[in-house]
């Protein structure tokens, strides 16, 4: 990269010892296609990953060493598509936003979209309630919180956190997780963020195959063996 320009960092959370395999494609063809439609010839984006699993510490770690304009954090249990950089970088520059994120579910049902609102509680407490229902005609809308697993953060708004705050972007703040406390920091100084719904970054899930799962075979494809047993 000697002479070129960086424009940006995407970086995954990392730390763990083995990968989902549709990650790695999805990731690297990303990188392909950022290099061949974001990047011209003095350009490039950096790459980056966090190699802890605490995650307070692992996103301010990626925060503290990120090169360019903009940083754009995945999460390394998820499926998207290669242009997925391209269009969150496109809905940003095209409505002047600072904190984008996009939109994935968790991964229990009812899977609900990882995106909150901060709501007052009986014992005045702030709480971040799932946000169930939005206006799907609306493409970008606000959001008070959301997952950091498919994040898009402009330079300017970690200079703030740091300049105005003296924090890291990050840290927990008392009950709150890595990512709703970043959130609230930005509430803080009176930044607006938003989700786009159009851009998916899909949560994946891995669980054990079990006999109830067999719904069996249409038609008899063989006669039942019959073998000797106990009974309890």
């Amino acid at each position: 990269m000697f002479g070129r320009k960086p424009i940006g960092t995407v970086a995954y959370m990392g730390g763990i010892p083995a990968v989902y395999e549709s990650f790695c494609w999805n990731w690297g063809q990303m990188i392909q296609y950022n290099q061949e439609v974001l990047c011209n010839d003095s350009e490039y984006i950096h790459y980056d990953r966090a190699t802890i699993s605490d995650h307070a510490p692992a996103r301010n770690g990626i925060v503290s060493r990120f090169y360019g304009d903009w940083l754009f954090m995945l999460d390394t249990d998820h499926t998207f598509e290669p242009d997925i950089t391209h269009r969150m970088l496109r809905t940003m520059q095209t409505l002047n936003i600072d904190v984008l994120t996009g939109i994935y579910q968790f991964k229990k049902p009812p899977y609900s979209p990882v995106i909150y609102a901060f709501v007052d509680n009986d014992d005045d407490k702030e709480l971040a309630r799932p946000i169930a229902n939005w206006d799907r005609s609306v493409p970008v809308f606000t959001v008070s919180s959301a997952g950091a697993g498919c994040l898009m953060v402009k330079r300017t708004i970690y200079d703030r956190i740091s300049n105005e705050l003296d924090e890291e972007p990050f840290t927990r703040i008392a009950s709150f997780s890595e990512d709703h406390s970043f959130f609230k920091r930005l509430h803080k100084l009176g930044i607006k963020t938003y989700c786009d719904q159009r851009i998916q970054c899909n949560h994946l899930i891995m669980r054990s195959i079990e006999l109830d799962d067999f719904e069996g075979f249409d038609g008899d494809v063989s006669e039942p063996i019959l073998v000797d047993g106990f009974k309890t």
